[in-house]
């Protein structure tokens, strides 16, 4: 009879305990050390210096070159923008699902390194079987103490799976398309919010120049007050007045300015960095700058229009089509699988000398019963993808709301701004006329401060809809899904 023991004399013992010491220690030392993070240093510390100097942390800031345009703005937005970095990270993982798909369609190979001790005398007879030690004497009721050393290197492959893998790859590759779509419906909307941001920001400068030109009109006017007070021709009363509203137009103008420097704060948020004053453009009132075509009098055919450039829907169906593919991947796993290995093993007792062993075969399974599982599931992905179809439906239909509204808002702009421009000349020729009056003692002071009123009114009439025509115009380009194109022209000509 053979009989192996092992004792603390025993060298391979005492390495393998000594192993096994190192072993439990590292894993007793992985826990992290690190405390968990409490609310006040929750934000890391790159981002709170991101937040308080965002200039130091740019890079590749285009440097200052004159006043901002509307494609420097939209391009330096596109470059800073976190949610287009976020969707290319998101790419990039979808990539990394298909590739983790495809996998499927390879063997694995697996290497391993066990080693056991053991009295049972099954798995001992095994042991000296693998090892080629088994000669007449052994006891087959009492083999002893035995150990084995064993390396094995296994491959296995699946051959037949009813198309599982294939449609697994297919939803994975849809997925991907539909995140592409997804990043540039991401971009169509940054452009038109940076668009419109831009223009607002604009109008409000626009009306900063208004409330400038009403406080030194009221200064004009107060002044004018005065020289009639001191000719006795005029009340202490009418001056209060004026002075009134000289207070009132320095307060219009306060506002106009905070007005003005919060849209120029989030034309800074969507930039990531700050505005130099010189870089700080004129208003121009111009109606014609930039072009505004006119909108598509036939509607359908914006919609039409909108429905065949719109990344959304492109979205969609690529979402759909890797529904459909997940139903037939579920599916699959209702049928047989075939599947083949082959292994190559070595046993040995003290690494001294070894035997080596090989076995290949195949294996056939067929899932008969599992309690339902794959019939939920398969209910589950056809439940998703009626999601997606619909989700699909009322997408198509809310763009073609939102082509409709921005088409009639951009039609509205167009005809106001015209009623604009005909309001203003009248009420800047009527405060001319009025103030001449007013100096010459012809009218009241309560003709003056109501044509300066008119005046100001007009002039910020004026200067709202020709911004409210240009925004317009951006956003039916939106809704058109003109943006999603890289870097696309603030104006085109079609």
């Amino acid at each position: 009879m053979i009989r192996r023991t092992l004792s603390l004399r025993n060298p391979v013992f005492r390495r393998v305990a000594v192993l096994a010491l190192a072993v439990m220690t590292v894993a007793a030392c992985d826990a992290p050390r690190q405390p968990a993070p409490t609310r006040r240093d929750s934000l890391a510390p790159a981002v709170r210096q991101r937040l308080i100097h965002p200039d130091a942390f740019l890079e590749n800031t285009p440097e200052s070159s004159g006043p901002l345009s509307l494609d420097r703005v939209i391009a330096e937005a596109l470059a800073a923008s976190g949610q287009l970095e976020q969707m290319q990270r998101r790419l990039e993982a979808a990539i990394q699902q298909i590739r983790q798909a495809e996998a499927a369609f390879y063997p694995r190979l697996v290497l391993a390194q066990d080693y056991n001790i053991t009295d049972n005398p099954v798995y001992a007879m095994m042991h000296i079987i693998n090892q080629r030690r088994l000669d007449p004497t052994t006891n087959f009721n009492d083999p002893g103490q035995q150990q084995n050393f064993a390396t094995q290197i296994r491959s296995e492959m699946l051959l037949l799976d009813a198309g599982g893998r294939s449609a697994n790859r297919q939803a994975a590759q849809q997925q991907r398309r539909a995140g592409e779509s997804e990043r540039l419906a991401v971009q169509n909307r940054l452009v038109g919010t940076v668009t419109e941001t831009y223009y607002r920001w604009l109008q409000a400068r626009q009306f900063v120049r208004v409330a400038q030109l009403a406080f030194e009109q009221a200064q004009t006017n107060e002044r004018l007050g005065l020289t009639r007070l001191d000719a006795a021709a005029a009340l202490q009363s009418e001056l209060m007045r004026l002075k009134t509203r000289t207070a009132e137009s320095r307060g219009n103008l306060v506002s106009a300015r905070i007005g003005a420097r919060r849209l120029q704060a989030a034309l800074e948020r969507l930039l990531a960095r700050e505005i130099t004053p010189a870089e700080i453009p004129e208003p121009n009132l111009d109606p014609l700058t930039p072009a505004v075509d006119p909108p598509e009098p036939n509607r359908q055919a914006l919609i039409e229009r909108a429905l065949q450039q719109r990344p959304e829907l492109e979205a969609a169906a690529y979402l759909i089509q890797a529904s459909r593919a997940r139903v037939r991947a579920v599916k699959s796993d209702m049928w047989p699988r075939l599947s083949a290995f082959a292994q190559y093993q070595l046993d040995t007792e003290q690494w001294d000398r070894g035997q080596d062993s090989w076995m290949v075969g195949a294996q056939a399974g067929w899932n008969l019963f599992e309690g339902g599982l794959t019939k939920a599931r398969l209910l589950e992905a056809r439940a998703r993808l009626r999601e997606q179809e619909s989700r699909q439906v009322e997408l198509a239909l809310d763009i073609a709301l939102e082509v409709t509204q921005a088409s009639l808002a951009l039609t509205e702009a167009q005809e106001k701004i015209a009623v604009a421009r005909e309001r203003r000349g009248w009420a800047e020729q009527a405060l001319a006329e009025t103030r001449l009056l007013y100096q010459q003692q012809v009218v009241t002071v309560d003709a003056l401060l109501q044509a300066q009123l008119e005046w100001n009114r007009a002039e910020t009439a004026y200067a709202a809809t020709v911004f409210d025509g240009r925004i317009a115009h951006a956003l039916l380009r939106q809704g058109l899904g003109d943006f999603a194109d890289r870097m696309a022209p603030a104006n085109p000509s079609r």
